[in-house]
């Protein structure tokens, strides 16, 4: 890794900041995972040994150029330019198949931003800015064993997709600030957005290298082009304790689909409008509250129009079609005190319902599943979230309680079902005490529940549990040692594999202060070698074993001049 970075002063009114970012790093990855399905009258397992080898190498470039035209005029560059190349290799035991899977991928980003800043009085600022984005993302994936007899009816001995999404962006927006004599602040933002998406998928069967089909719902061309044009205005209030925020957002959206040579243009207008409140009741109690309604536009996932393969096992296509989604949502905070009291709470609710969201209709079959995207109506999702901090001055020592609730309701069709509903609840709770003490020694110590469950035709649940404890010894001015301990306990594993226990340690000696650093930092002290973890979704319950890295400890040394 090669990190260069400088700051040039070209004059005293123009800085220009350079950065340019190297790396290549190796990795090597095992994971074992047993996933039992259960849809309706059928079920199956599938059992997986997977090792894969991955090689990435990443360069990145970066200028900044700031100049100040004046006192109230400045004018900003920002230039980026990345390029990402990836190489992966696998052996997969799939049940009893074994794939040798190859992945190829790469990443080129051209960013560029302009800024200018006019404040040209006390309280009204003026801002222009423009970007155009060109990025290009080509993949090519590989396997070496064919197991879609059934999908495909064919005899093929390896299967081959290549893809490339060319990305195009191109917009500028105007932006003024006023902030009123009463503290009032107006925003009005005037804008265009211009995406260009073109997306090429190409899956092929072969025998021996040749290629000997390529069927027709699998190949992709596809291109999707959205032109934005907006206006948003903001305005807060202020009265008395109360703030009120209204705002709009106003967007004309010009789409185009061309599919299979066939060309489709939507032109559709809507208003995303919100409106909140803040109360100040006193010094300790706040209550924020706000309403919204929001319009989501496609992206060129949602559209394409044939299966794109994402595993050795799923495809998963679009609905072809225009379409915008409209969402709800009401968010109410209360908090009491401030940060630095003795006493502190803070309660969240989040309630959203989408009137008409993006599902999925899909078949599952042991060795494939396909996943096409529909439009269904009617979902709701909710959070609660609180904490209470309490600091106790006689022993030093603060206790925050946490509580979280989660709760979706949304549906989906699975092997040619009707729509199936699908409850998804979670909640978890816990408990930390940190210590304030101001001499040498210091402690962090905590646990948190989980409780996950999920109710379709079947109903399922598991119960999780992570511990932690943290100390911190600050011997002189030079030394200090830090220790993080972590346990795990998973509730559905068997006993012998459902608790892990890990242990990290850093120490570092200050030679000469902003200058010359030597650090000890040892990892995986226990030498735990696996780990396993459980997890349930509407279809499946999967248990997953990961092999770690082993013990090891690391010498460092930091020099700064």
């Amino acid at each position: 890794m090669v990190s260069l970075n400088s700051i040039f002063i070209i004059s005293p009114k123009t800085k220009i900041k350079t950065l340019v970012f190297f790396y290549s790093d190796e990795n090597d990855y095992f994971k074992n995972s047993l996933q039992t399905y259960s849809i309706g009258s059928t079920s199956f397992e599938n059992k997986q040994d997977y090792f894969a080898e991955k090689v990435k190498a990443n360069g990145f470039g970066k200028v900044d150029l700031t100049y100040d035209i004046s006192k109230s005029k400045t004018l900003e560059y920002t230039g980026k330019i990345s390029t990402t190349n990836e190489k992966s290799t696998s052996d997969l035991m799939f049940n009893s198949n074994l794939l040798n899977e190859k992945l190829q991928s790469n990443n080129h980003l051209f960013d560029q931003k302009i800024v200018f800043t006019n404040k040209f009085k006390e309280n009204k600022v003026f801002i222009l800015s423009g970007r155009y984005i060109n990025e290009k993302t080509p993949q090519i994936y590989s396997a070496n064993q064919f197991i879609y007899q059934t999908l495909f009816n064919q005899n093929a001995d390896d299967i081959n997709q290549s893809s490339e999404n060319k990305m195009q962006f191109a917009g500028f927006e105007a932006h003024l600030l006023n902030r009123k004599k009463s503290n009032d602040l107006l925003e009005i933002r005037f804008g265009n957005q211009f995406r260009y998406d073109n997306l090429t998928t190409n899956f092929q069967l072969k025998i021996n290298e040749i290629i000997i089909d390529e069927p027709i719902n699998y190949q992709n061309k596809t291109i999707y082009s959205v032109d934005d044009l907006y206006l948003n205005s903001k305005y807060r209030f202020k009265f008395n304790k109360i703030y009120l925020l209204t705002q709009a957002d106003f967007h004309q959206i010009f789409n185009s689909i061309q599919n299979s040579e066939k060309i489709k243009n939507q032109n559709v207008f809507f208003i995303n409008p919100k409106i909140g409140f803040e109360w100040e009741v006193n010094k300790k109690n706040k209550l924020t509250t706000s309403f919204s309604i929001n319009t989501k536009n496609a992206t060129i996932l949602d559209v394409n129009n044939n299966y794109i393969q994402n595993s050795f096992r799923s495809f998963s296509k679009g609905i072809d079609s225009f379409n915008q989604l409209n969402l709800s949502t009401i968010i109410l905070n209360h908090t009491y005190g401030n940060w630095g009291d003795k006493f502190f709470s803070n309660v969240f609710f989040l309630y959203s319902k989408n009137h008409d969201f993006l599902s999925t209709n899909t078949t599952i079959n042991q060795n494939y599943s396909l996943s096409e995207k529909i439009i269904i109506k009617d979902r709701d999702f909710l959070i609660l979230s609180t904490n209470i901090d309490r600091y106790f001055k006689i022993i030093s020592t603060n206790l925050k309680l946490t509580l979280d609730a989660t709760k979706s309701n949304y549906k989906n069709i699975v092997n040619n079902s009707e729509l199936r509903k699908v409850t998804n609840s979670s909640i978890g709770y816990g408990i930390e005490l940190r210590s304030g003490f101001k001499r040498l020694f210091s402690y962090n110590i905590g646990t948190k529940w989980n409780y996950n469950e999920i109710n379709t035709t079947i109903s399922n649940s598991y119960s999780d549990n992570t511990s932690f404890l943290d100390l911190s010894f600050m011997l002189n001015d030079k030394l200090n040692i830090e220790i993080d301990t972590e346990r795990y306990y998973f509730g559905n594993l068997d006993n012998q594999n459902n608790k892990y226990t890990f242990m990290d340690l850093k120490a570092n000696y200050t030679a000469k202060k902003n200058k010359l650093i030597f650090s000890v930092l040892g990892n995986n002290l226990f030498n735990t070698k696996t780990f396993k973890n459980y997890n349930i979704t509407d279809i499946s319950i999967s248990k997953t074993e990961y092999r770690l890295r082993p013990r090891y400890v690391l010498l460092k040394m930091e020099f700064r001049f």
